[in-house]
């Protein structure tokens, strides 16, 4: 196998430490007029359209410039959270000054705040008039994990968060009436509140606040049709509007704005692409075989250090290369949505606490999900889409920390390349030349291979009448192990019974 190495990023280590300290320079320093506004954004490279240009809504460069409530800034000072980033700078005031918000930002670059914490603002305390606060997200784990981060902030308050999960639908929905006014905030994926919607038994009525988190995926196939129903239940006249995600497509930002009142867009950094904290390389496997031989290379050389995430474009191809690395002897387990949820939750405590070091994933964990230290993300498969790709290695390189991903690329992925070629060189990497000049690949060509993935080879090194045989011959041996043993048993036995003979013969 020809491994290759045909991408990388320029970041060091030591740079990390220097970008840290650019971020920090500036936030203590209040801004007070546009002059001084246009400076940060500029220098943060935030990039704010829809607002008044006399006008703009000056960005906060501390946490207590934004939010009055004592709990707030004690739980904020508690879980470590210093100053605001790029995005909560702008985002926080935004949302406060109750306007619609369609924000991207760069994975791991602090989005779930800078909303968390102007709803809780907003909201100040429980109140007994339903839901006011509506969060949704495309995936389980991601809602739970905004329902966590929830769960901090409102330590020491009365407000109180509700997670709608399909373990607890039934119960909660039967209790709906009870429970109507028992809370303030909801948090759930889109089917979960479309069918409580249908069946009459959730109100959104009272909701002021609906913030969609990961907002290209919901505005995609699959789940437009669902955001639209949640989107029309929220019948309050002064309902406000928050859109959040890492990426966000041309078409799918049109299609937002159709469902916002003058929203106000803000990017932070350059649309569509990664952090400069991760180092991306770009791997040529030649085959599909190429690539497993790339990981044993890897484990070989001491490069995977945990914890590790391995992405891969299918269910199936998941559980066959979970089978070969557990052939290895590695730490490793497979997450994906064939699995019961009790599993999956397992799972990911078990990858956050230790005892998995390598998890293999499809596409259920690209979004949103923060593990804190992942040091390494691989594309064991080629990612489908741009967004895909950058959205899988932002669960490395996360709140300011320094992280590596490595996409694997075959024959066949070649013409899809240069997609992934400019990301990487937009967000600093060095890319060879002839990537770039590569032909990119036409609309319906991207489209195609979105909806289905490059047809591949199963995930094996061995043919199935190899591991037939090798399965055969262990189990022979196995069988032969098992016939020694009674035979020595057995030849024990009869050892024994002709001692006893003997002793009791001469008795006689």
């Amino acid at each position: 196998m020809l491994s290759i190495l045909t991408g990388g990023s320029n970041i060091k280590r030591t740079e990390v430490k220097s970008l840290k300290r650019k971020r920090d320079e500036h936030v203590h320093a209040a801004v007070s007029t546009t002059a001084e506004c246009t400076a940060l954004r500029k220098k943060l490279r935030i990039n704010v359209t829809g607002e008044k240009e006399d006008e703009p809504i000056l960005p906060v460069t501390s946490f207590s410039e934004a939010l009055s409530g004592p709990f707030l800034i004690k739980n904020l000072k508690n879980f470590g959270y210093e100053s605001p980033t790029a995005v909560q700078m702008q985002a926080i005031p935004l949302i406060l000054g109750k306007h619609d918000l369609l924000a991207c930002a760069s994975t791991g670059s602090g989005k779930t705040l800078a909303f968390v914490l102007p709803i809780l603002e907003i909201l100040k305390e429980h109140k007994s008039d339903g839901y006011r606060a509506v969060v949704i997200s495309p995936t389980r784990e991601l809602a739970t994990q905004i329902y966590r981060q929830f769960r901090k902030m409102t330590e020491g308050n009365s407000i109180k968060v509700n997670l709608l999960t399909k373990s607890n639908a039934i119960i909660q929905l039967e209790k709906q009436t009870e429970l109507a006014s028992a809370y303030d905030v909801l948090i759930t994926t889109p089917l979960r509140l479309v069918n409580a919607i249908k069946e009459e038994k959730i109100d959104l009525s009272h909701v002021r606040q609906l913030v969609l988190d990961e907002a290209d995926r919901l505005f995609e196939d699959g789940f437009v049709e669902q955001t639209d129903e949640i989107l029309a239940a929220c019948t309050h006249k002064k309902v406000k509007k928050a859109l959040f995600s890492a990426t966000l497509p041309s078409g799918v930002e049109q299609l937002a704005k159709t469902v916002m009142k003058k929203p106000i867009r803000v990017i932070v950094g350059v649309k569509d692409t990664a952090t400069n904290l991760i180092e991306q390389k770009l791997i040529f496997s030649g085959t599909e075989d190429g690539k497993l031989m790339a990981i044993r290379q890897m484990v070989k050389e001491g490069a995977l250090v945990p914890p590790v995430l391995i992405f891969v474009q299918s269910i199936e191809r998941a559980k066959e290369l979970h089978t070969e690395l557990v052939e290895e002897g590695l730490n490793v387990d497979a997450i994906h949505s064939d699995r019961p949820q009790a599993q999956r939750d397992e799972i990911i405590r078990k990858f956050r606490n230790g005892s998995i070091w390598i998890l293999i994933a499809t596409e259920l964990l690209s979004r949103g999900i923060d593990f804190q230290g992942v040091s390494l993300v691989i594309n064991y498969d080629f990612p489908q889409s741009i967004q895909s790709y950058i959205h899988r290695i932002g669960r490395t390189g996360r709140a300011g920390n320094y992280g590596k991903a490595v996409t694997f690329f075959s024959k066949e992925d070649t013409k899809y390349l240069k997609s992934v070629a400019n990301v990487i060189k937009s967000s600093g990497g060095d890319v060879p030349q002839w990537m770039l000049d590569l032909k990119a690949p036409s609309k319906n060509a991207k489209q195609a291979l979105k909806k289905k993935p490059v047809d591949r080879k199963p995930i094996a090194t061995k043919s199935h009448h190899d591991k037939m045989k090798e399965a055969h011959k262990k189990d022979m041996i196995r069988q032969s192990v098992i016939k020694k043993k009674a035979a020595k048993s057995k030849s024990g036995e009869d050892k024994s019974d002709s001692d006893e003979s003997e002793i009791f013969t001469g008795f006689d």
